[in-house]
């Protein structure tokens, strides 16, 4: 797995938890939909999502309308979009793991069941593209909600001089905590950009798991 790190220094606590755990708790159902589905992220998210405002878990955006128009955007390309799956798969381990940033995704695009899958109470048995930001944001927060309960997650209180690595490809983190009135955040970030792009599910977990 190519080297993909940050160092980041807040002055707020900051929360992680595994994305292995995320997908490995999920209904039958939402196991289904996660190892058929990728996500469509928006163009430049950052500066998109910039106005918007977090949800207190930390854990995604309102949905308020408040996101900056395409029109008014950076330049950019529609090759240079970015579309993964929703599951990352490990090359060492095999495991799958719920790999989404839900503050800067536009669209999910979810593939049919294969064929041969029993249909049961599976969401989106036909695929489906789904482009309304309330639903698709709903859908995530209802995947991802669970894996940040307290005894699955590591929240670190900042300090000065503190560091912390961890693995972009295998945590999620989010800032968590509020700031008193004189307070101040500091952020630095320092990356090191993957070689490859993450793989996916492949077809034998579709089977075992659509």
């Amino acid at each position: 797995m190519a080297p993909e790190m940050s160092c980041r220094c807040h002055s707020v606590p900051q929360r992680s938890c595994q994305a292995r755990p995320m997908f490995e708790i999920l209904s039958p159902e939402l196991k289904s939909l996660a190892v058929r589905a990728s996500v469509r992220y928006a163009p430049h998210p950052y500066v998109w999502m910039a106005p918007s405002r977090a949800l207190p878990t930390g854990l995604g955006i309102e949905t308020e309308g408040l996101e900056l128009p395409m029109g008014e955007l950076p330049d950019w390309e529609e090759s240079k979009i970015k579309t993964f799956p929703m599951l990352w798969k490990n090359p060492v381990t095999g495991d799958l793991h719920f790999q989404v940033h839900p503050c800067g995704v536009q669209e999910l695009i979810v593939e049919p069941l294969p064929a041969g899958a029993k249909c049961g109470g599976a969401l989106y048995p036909d695929g489906a593209h789904i482009k309304d930001l309330g639903e698709v944001r709903a859908l995530l927060y209802k995947m991802q909600r669970p894996a940040i309960a307290p005894q699955l997650v590591y929240p670190h209180d900042w300090q000065e001089k503190d560091l912390v690595l961890f693995h972009n490809r295998g945590l999620l983190h989010s800032v968590v905590g509020a700031f008193k009135p004189d307070q101040v955040r500091a952020f630095h970030q320092c990356n090191l950009a993957a070689s490859d792009v993450p793989a996916g599910p492949n077809g034998d977990d579709v089977l075992k798991w659509a």
